[in-house]
């Protein structure tokens, strides 16, 4: 018998540990629709709602890092996206050159307040922070500020307000390799407090990036991770933030793509991701009690010629799961969908299950 040769035969386990996903697995009740903005790029949208709607904000332009690419928004009325409209972009003001903008994060801050984060360079690994702040909701934006040195702020998700009052933001650089850190913001009128934890990982044992965080109790806090390696990265803090277990594999397969988690109102936590560890061709959702065991609940997207990423989601007053996640770093699709009538099915091994029932 002829013997596969070492690394064919590691592709082949890899395939099938993440098997096509039957269309049996696909929501029942999911509304879709896609959102073509007039850009050649457009990628890293994020979500969210206030007392005027729900808005959407990305970064568009030429192409990733181009001195083009800005901060578009757009206001959904309910069955339709508005045109997009650009609320930031970035030109140094020592030389007077315009920079790529990138990954912005709206976070609703207390007393009406709504503040809007980015990250400006020309690159990743020259990523700086920026925040702008808006009073009505996110229908205008104040100008744009710089963050303090060697502060970004969130760079992919949200940050989650803590029951002392301080947001713990989820935030990653790449100036010496992939490494996650977290920053803890103390909201003011428009010169927010801030400090920051080292970083919470090797970039030679992980290279780990793009956080998400999971607030259990008051104690208990998880956070997920990006990683090169195949899988989700993890790591806990038991004591509310003030310290932090070491980096480890965390429960889910990832393709080096970017991801998506929340709280629901019911007390799950969702997560919107491609169950995948070396291909990012489709979009899954998930759902947990622990932030450990997770159930397959729907296949969101699935196209082999395509890369799913940078997902976002909300769950607006009403109850339903907004979610919006870019195709191919071009246009966006946008799903809705009930979150109580999923039926679920564990996940063992990291594998997606064949059927829902």
């Amino acid at each position: 018998m002829r013997l596969l040769p070492l690394n064919m035969f590691l592709l082949v386990c890899l395939l099938s540990a993440f098997p096509a996903l039957p269309p049996s697995s696909q929501a029942q009740g999911l509304q879709k629709s896609v959102i073509t903005p007039p850009f050649a790029y457009n990628d890293a949208p994020n979500l969210m709602e206030s007392s005027k709607g729900i808005f959407l904000y990305w970064s568009a332009g030429s192409g990733e890092g181009k001195v083009d690419v800005t901060i578009q928004q757009s206001h959904f009325d309910g069955s339709a996206w508005s045109n997009p409209r650009q609320v930031a972009h970035h030109v140094e003001s020592r030389r007077g050159v315009q920079l790529a903008c990138w990954n912005p994060v709206p976070v609703q801050g207390p007393n009406g307040q709504t503040a809007l984060f980015y990250q400006v360079g020309s690159s990743r690994q020259a990523w700086k922070g920026n925040v702008m702040f808006s009073y009505d909701g996110g229908h205008s934006w104040l100008n744009e500020r710089s963050l303090p040195k060697g502060i970004h702020g969130p760079t992919k998700n949200k940050p989650i307000l803590m029951p002392d009052g301080r947001f713990l933001c989820p935030s990653s650089n790449e100036e010496a390799g992939w490494r996650v850190h977290l920053e803890w913001a103390t909201p003011f009128r428009e010169r927010w407090g801030w400090n920051k934890t080292k970083p919470l990982n090797s970039s030679t044992e992980y290279r780990a990036t793009d956080p998400v965080v999971l607030v259990h109790d008051d104690e208990d806090i998880q956070v997920l991770c990006r990683t090169k390696q195949g899988y989700m990265a993890e790591l806990w803090s038991h004591n509310g933030g003030k310290s932090w277990e070491a980096m480890q594999r965390g429960p889910l397969p990832n393709p080096n793509a970017s991801f998506d988690a929340i709280r629901l109102k019911d007390g799950r936590f969702a997560m919107v991701y491609s169950h995948s560890g070396w291909k990012a061709d489709r979009m899954n959702l998930a759902f947990s009690e622990n932030g450990r065991d997770w159930e397959a609940a729907a296949i969101l997207d699935q196209n082999e010629a395509h890369r799913f990423d940078h997902p976002t989601m909300i769950q607006t007053g009403d109850g339903q799961l907004h979610i919006v996640f870019s195709v191919n770093s071009q246009r966006f699709h946008h799903l809705r969908l009930d979150p109580g009538a999923l039926k679920t099915a564990p996940i063992v091994n990291q594998i997606w299950p064949l059927q829902i029932k």
